[in-house]
Order: structure tokens, then C-alpha cells, then sequence
């Protein structure tokens, strides 16, 4: 259960309900679902957390199989239930098949990912559970997807340790829907 109630559209300020008309629009969704609920209890902090989500997987460079194998790593790794189902049909939708969604937390000597996979799973792990990586980790993963895209890499993996940290510690229901 939820430790701060939901700000509901029907109570929401008008700078609220702007932000659950843009959220909705953004991502095709005839709700929004109860992060945004719940980081709408500060309607400025989540006008600025959602635009920066929508970067991420609507505009940034990286491939969006590459960032959700590293989302779904990290939410793993977070036990942030939340986080790790609602990326579930996101991360299908990029090529990664069920085996390997539930096979993500043993990845290591998995047959079901290839190298590449296994450097950006190891990446997101160790900089989400050490804070940083090792310069071999990096150098390989900056040879396998490039500079820019390690950066965008990295960026996402730090908002996204953000939302599930915030996930977990309001503890953030899971939708039925």
C-alpha cells in the first residue's frame, strides 16, 4: 500500500490535470498510471522527471533494446517490482522475448543473451549496485555502442535507479490494468 495517498484528477490542481492531459497524450495511455499519481504530490518535481522519461524513450539515440535490457537490470536488481513490470511489454516491444525478461537476473551464464547483451546487463548492474563501473567495463561498452550512447546509457540508468528508489520507498502501488 501506498505510504502517500494519490493525487486523483478529480482533486488535482489545474497545473496537475495539465500534466496528466500531456502525460496521457505522451504515451497513449487513457490514465495515468500511479507514479505519476504519486510524484504529483510535487507538481513541480514531476513536471520535470516525465519530460526527461519522454526523452528517453521517445528521442534519445540509444537503442531502445539496449535501455530496457539495462532497465530491467536495474529494477532486478532494485527488487522494484513496479518498475521492473510496467517496463515488461516496453522491453518485449524492443526485441527482448519473455525467456530473457525472466532470465535477467542470471544472465551471466545464460545461453539466452549474447556477449553484447551480457556487457550492457553487467554495466547497468554494477553501476547500479556499486555506483560505478570498472574502466575495462567501460571501454568495451564504449566500443560496442559508442561515446554518445554511452553517456545516454548511463543517464538513463541513473534516472531510472531515481524512479525505482522512488518506487520503493513510497512504495507505489501496481496498477490492475
Amino acid at each position: 500500500m501506498a505510504r502517500i495517498p494519490y493525487v486523483e484528477r478529480d482533486t488535482a490542481s489545474p497545473e496537475t490535470k495539465a500534466l496528466y492531459d500531456s502525460f496521457s497524450q505522451q504515451f497513449k495511455l487513457r490514465d495515468v498510471p500511479n507514479v505519476v499519481k504519486m510524484l504529483s504530490n510535487s507538481p513541480k518535481l514531476a513536471g520535470r522527471v516525465f519530460p526527461l522519461a519522454d526523452y528517453f524513450m521517445h528521442e534519445s539515440t540509444l537503442d531502445p533494446r539496449v535501455r530496457e535490457l539495462a532497465v530491467l537490470t536495474l529494477m532486478d536488481r532494485l527488487n522494484c517490482k513496479y518498475g521492473f513490470v510496467r517496463h515488461i511489454s516496453i522491453a518485449e516491444h524492443t526485441g527482448i522475448s519473455r525467456a530473457q525478461i525472466d532470465g535477467i537476473g542470471a544472465y551471466a551464464n545464460s545461453s539466452l543473451f549474447t556477449a553484447d547483451d551480457k556487457l550492457i546487463i553487467k554495466y547497468a548492474e554494477d553501476l547500479t549496485l556499486k555506483g560505478q563501473v570498472d574502466d575495462e567495463l567501460f571501454r568495451q561498452v564504449k566500443e560496442k555502442i559508442g561515446q554518445a550512447n554511452l553517456v545516454e546509457l548511463t543517464a538513463a540508468i541513473s534516472f531510472w535507479n531515481m524512479m525505482a528508489r522512488n518506487l520503493n520507498a513510497l512504495q507505489v502501488d501496481l496498477e490492475a490494468w
